[in-house]
C-alpha cells in the first residue's frame, strides 16, 4: 500500500509541476506577444512614414519618399518592402528591394487597425506584412483630403530576427522550466520528508509500545499542532490499557491466591486418603464436596462477570413491586442479622421498578449478606427503598469500624477484601463487582459512600421506566445471590 509521504510527494510533484508548465508556457506566449507586437509596431511606423509622404496633386499622387530615407527599403540590404496601388488597384509605387515582376500580398485593414499576417517574402524569407487603405494628403492647401479617392498600401518585413527572438525566448523558457523542475524534483521530496518526520517519529514510537511499556506516554507539547490531538488520544488508550492490564494482573494474581487454598486442601485430603485408608473419616466427603462447590462458586462468579464486563448479558427487563420483592430477598438474612445483634430498620415504599428479577436478586443478595456480615456487632442495618424522579434507589446502609476513606473506591474491585475478612472463606471478593456489572446492563448504577467513616452505604440505581422496546429480551443466567 501507498504511504501517505509517496502519495503525497507524487500529487505535490504533479500539482507544481504542472503550475510551472502552465505558468511558462503562460510567459513565453505572452513574451512572443509582446515581441510580435513590438515588431508590428516597427513596421507601423514604417508604413505611417510611408502614407505621411503620399500626396495627392492635380497631375496624380505624388510620393515624396526615397528609399534611402529608410535603408531597409533600398536594394543594398532588402529588409523591408512596400507596394502603393490607388483604389483601381493600380500600382502606384514600390520599394526599390521589390523586385521587378513580384507583388506583395494585398490584404488591407484601416490605419488604426490594419491588416497583419505572415508571408514568405519575394526573396524567399520568412515576413510578415501590413496593409491599410488610408487617403493621401493633399498637395494643393484649397482642395481638401476627404475628397481624394483611397489609397492602398502594404509594408512587409524581413522576420528573422523576430523568430531568432522567439526561438531564444522559447529555448530560455524550456531551460529554466527544466531548471524549476528538476529543482522541485530534488526539493519537495526532501521537504516532505522533513516536514512528516514527526508523523514518522510518532509511528515509529507507536511501533515500539507492546504489554510491558503500556507506562510510555508521547511528548504532546513537542509535537505539531496537528497531531497533539492525536498523541493525546494515543496517551488516554495507553492509560487506560495500562489500568486493564495491570487489572487483569491483579485479577490473575488473586485468582491464584483464591484457587491456591482449596487446591491445596483438596491435595492434602486425597493424600492422607491414600496414605490411611483405613482412617477415612466419612467427615472427609463432606469437606471435599464444600470445597468443590466454593471452587464451582468462584468459577460461575468469574465467568459471570467475564460476560458482564464483555457486554453478553442478555437482560429480561421486566416491571417489578419491589416491596415484596425486597422483603423476600431480606428474609433469606433476617435471622443471620439477629445472630449477630444487629438494628435493622427496613423502609420500603410502594414502588415499581423495570429491572432483571434474576440480577437484581443476586445485587440485593449480595449487599444485604456483606451489610450483614462486615457490620460492626451490635451495629445498625438500614434498608430503604424509595423513588426520585424516573429511579428507583436501593439503599442498603450498615455500621462499620473498619473501611477508611481510600478503602471506598476500592470496594468494587476483584477480589478485593480487608486483610481481617480475608481468613474467614465465606466471601470470594467478587460480589461487588459482579453487582456494578449487573447494575449498568439494567441501565442502572451502584455506587459506594462512606459518612464520616462509620456508616457504609450502598445506592443500587434502576429505572423507574424504560422505553418498551427494551422490555421482553431474554437473560439465561444461572449465577449465586451471594460472593
Amino acid at each position: 500500500m501507498i504511504s501517505i509521504r509517496q502519495q503525497l510527494t507524487r500529487n505535490l510533484l504533479g500539482a507544481v509541476i504542472l503550475l510551472l508548465v502552465a505558468g511558462i508556457g503562460a510567459l513565453y506566449f505572452a513574451a512572443r506577444e509582446a515581441a510580435t507586437d513590438q515588431f508590428d509596431d516597427a513596421m507601423s511606423a514604417k508604413a505611417l512614414a510611408v502614407s505621411t509622404l503620399t500626396f495627392r496633386t492635380n497631375e496624380g499622387v505624388r510620393l515624396d519618399f526615397t528609399d534611402r530615407f529608410l535603408r531597409g527599403f533600398d536594394d543594398q540590404k532588402p529588409r523591408d518592402f512596400f507596394q502603393l496601388w490607388d483604389e483601381t488597384g493600380r500600382e502606384i509605387a514600390r520599394s526599390e528591394s521589390l523586385p521587378a515582376g513580384q507583388a506583395l500580398p494585398r490584404n488591407f485593414g484601416k490605419p488604426e487597425r490594419p491588416a497583419k499576417w505572415n508571408f514568405t517574402l519575394p526573396n524567399g524569407r520568412p515576413g510578415r506584412a501590413l496593409g491599410f487603405v488610408f487617403k493621401p494628403k493633399s498637395a494643393e492647401p484649397r482642395r481638401p483630403a476627404s475628397a481624394a479617392p483611397d489609397l492602398q498600401l502594404v509594408v512587409a518585413s524581413d522576420r528573422d530576427d523576430l523568430d531568432d527572438t522567439l526561438w531564444s525566448l522559447l529555448g530560455s523558457c524550456c531551460g529554466w522550466g527544466a531548471l524549476l523542475i528538476g529543482a522541485t524534483l530534488w526539493i519537495i521530496p526532501r521537504v516532505l520528508r522533513r516536514g512528516l518526520k514527526p508523523l514518522g517519529d510518532l509511528g515509529e514510537q507507536s511501533a515500539q509500545i507492546h504489554a510491558d511499556s503500556l507506562a510510555t506516554r508521547f511528548e504532546v507539547a513537542q509535537l505539531p499542532e496537528e497531531l497533539q490531538p492525536i498523541a493525546r488520544q494515543l496517551n488516554e488508550l495507553l492509560g487506560r490499557l495500562e489500568q486493564s492490564f495491570e487489572r487483569e494482573r491483579r485479577f490473575s494474581a488473586d485468582l491464584a491466591h483464591e484457587l491456591r487454598t482449596p487446591l491445596a486442601e483438596l491435595r492434602t485430603i486425597a493424600e492422607c486418603a491414600l496414605k490411611w485408608p483405613e482412617t477415612r473419616d466419612p467427615s472427609v466427603d463432606d469437606d471435599t464436596l464444600a470445597i468443590a462447590r466454593q471452587m464451582e462458586q468462584l468459577v460461575a462468579h468469574i465467568l459471570a462477570l467475564a460476560r458482564g464486563e464483555q457486554g453478553q448479558l442478555a437482560v429480561r427487563l421486566e416491571p417489578i413491586t419491589l416491596a415484596p420483592f425486597v422483603e423476600t430477598v431480606w428474609r433469606r438474612f433476617a435471622e443471620r442479622a439477629q445472630s449477630r445483634g444487629l438494628h435493622v430498620t427496613l423502609k420500603i415504599n410502594p414502588v415499581e421498578a423495570v429491572a432483571d428479577s434474576a440480577l437484581l436478586t443476586s445485587i440485593l443478595g449480595n449487599l444485604c449478606e456483606n451489610a450483614v456480615d462486615y457490620a460492626a456487632p451490635g451495629g445498625d442495618l438500614e434498608l430503604t427503598v424509595s423513588r426520585e424522579a424516573d429511579e428507583v434507589v436501593i439503599v442498603v446502609a450498615n455500621t462499620t469500624h473498619e473501611l477508611r476513606a481510600d478503602d471506598v473506591p476500592r470496594l468494587f474491585d476483584r477480589f478485593w477484601r480487608k486483610e481481617a475478612a480475608r481468613s474467614g472463606g465465606l466471601h470470594l471478593g467478587l460480589g461487588l463487582a459482579l453487582s456494578r456489572n449487573f447494575a449498568q446492563a439494567m441501565h442502572g448504577s451502584l455506587t459506594a459512600e462512606l459518612a464520616d467513616e462509620r456508616k457504609i452505604a450502598f445506592a443500587l440505581r434502576v429505572p423507574a421506566r424504560v422505553a418498551p422496546t427494551l422490555l421482553g429480551s431474554t437473560a439465561p443466567l444461572d449465577v449465586s445471590a451471594s460472593a
